[in-house]
């Protein structure tokens, strides 16, 4: 069976530092209250989202099959740590996390030391918002000896979350690095050189980024940032391709009452687009709970409301 923006340190953007940093920040991570961004970047809450991973691409009765085989592969042997991160996995790309998450939790109990199964279920927990569970389930999972960039831009993405931008563009440059310059975690990085009042070097990645795979969300991205700088029509004709009219005049009317830099001109290619945008290794078995004092919290998450 299968497996499984430089916003330039001006003094314009400093002045207006209280009310468009909060502002940017709700962009970044989702949105400022009542506006309906479509435009608003997209920081992934986790790393590797499901329609990213290899199972996604499984078509669907398939992928129920294998769910169901780990399931009660899982269901006779619960202890057994493959059965556990198979069914787990499975389910994530079924969509069904919060299910997928207590299969881990409950491996967790008996494979307390085990980087692989605390590397899955911290990505989960960020990704279904438990951001101090994945904190610290994470800090575990990053192992120096054998780096895995999705654990590492996972850890980037919750330094983000709590506002820590220089630690998460370490952690993103980690990451980019490590997976050969993926684009999702180049966008990653780009919006946290935003956050970090560095929107030139985000410009410049998610330029990167879209030359290598055509992402509306990278383009979504990049208009944000132009806007930052005042590349305000320029922010138009590239969110024009992957957003209605209407909101890419409101989005952008938002972001210039934030920033309030006067328009940079801007002028369409000779093609009349814009120039912006380019075209389960050997696991460790237990029978008995690991009580050999266990580097992260099985129960964590349960502290945490859900979201």
């Amino acid at each position: 069976m299968p497996q499984n923006v430089t916003v330039r340190s001006s003094k314009s953007f400093r002045r207006h530092a209280a009310i468009g940093t909060a502002c940017l920040v709700a962009l970044l991570l989702g949105g400022c209250a009542g506006a309906n961004n479509d435009l608003t970047a997209e920081l992934l809450s986790s790393p590797e989202p499901a329609a990213e991973t290899d199972l996604a691409a499984t078509p669907q009765t398939e992928l129920q099959k294998a769910t169901e085989y780990w399931g009660k592969k899982f269901s006779k042997s619960p202890t057994t740590l493959e059965y556990a991160l198979n069914y787990a996995r499975n389910l994530r790309a079924m969509g069904r996390n919060r299910q997928a998450l207590a299969a881990l939790q409950h491996a967790s109990e008996y494979h307390a030391q085990n980087r692989e199964l605390a590397g899955e279920y911290g990505r989960l927990a960020l990704e279904l918002g438990q951001v101090e569970t994945a904190k610290k389930v994470l800090a575990f999972a990053d192992d120096a000896t054998k780096p895995d960039w999705r654990i590492v831009s996972a850890r980037g993405t919750v330094f983000a979350k709590e506002k820590r931008y220089k630690e998460a563009i370490e952690m993103f440059e980690r990451a980019m690095a490590l997976s050969n310059s993926r684009p999702s975690v180049m966008n990653n990085l780009a919006m946290a050189y935003a956050l970090d009042g560095r929107a030139a070097d985000g410009e410049r990645l998610l330029r990167e980024a879209a030359a290598k795979e055509n992402s509306p969300k990278v383009q979504k991205n990049l208009a944000l940032v132009l806007g930052l700088q005042g590349k305000y029509d320029e922010a138009k004709a590239i969110g024009n391709q992957v957003l209605p009219a209407s909101t890419v005049a409101s989005d952008t009317t938002l972001v210039q009452q934030m920033v309030r830099l006067d328009p940079k001109p801007y002028h369409a290619d000779s093609a009349g687009g814009s120039r912006a945008v380019a075209s389960a290794p050997a696991l460790r078995q237990t029978t008995t709970p690991d009580t050999s004092g266990g580097s992260w919290d099985a129960k964590v998450a349960s502290a945490e409301p859900a979201r």
